[in-house]
């Protein structure tokens, strides 16, 4: 398998392929959308706070720990 990428819009639901790629590419091919759109960005920080993640037999660290410095 190899991997093209380009940049276009999308046009009544249509991709368009550049030129250059149309005699590569032939047969079945799989097709990966990734948006510019700001707005489903996630912000991972308050996803975590929402959805904390459980481990069995965690310690929180000593304020000694934290702050301790390898010299």
């Amino acid at each position: 398998m190899s991997q093209i990428e380009f940049e276009t819009m999308i046009d009544k639901g249509a991709i368009t392929v550049p030129s250059e790629y149309r005699g590569r590419i032939h047969g079945r091919v799989r097709v990966i959308i990734i948006t510019d759109d700001g707005d489903d960005d996630i912000d991972m920080i308050e996803y975590l706070m929402q959805h904390p993640l459980n481990v069995a037999d965690a310690t929180p660290l000593t304020r000694d720990e934290i702050y301790d410095r390898v010299k």
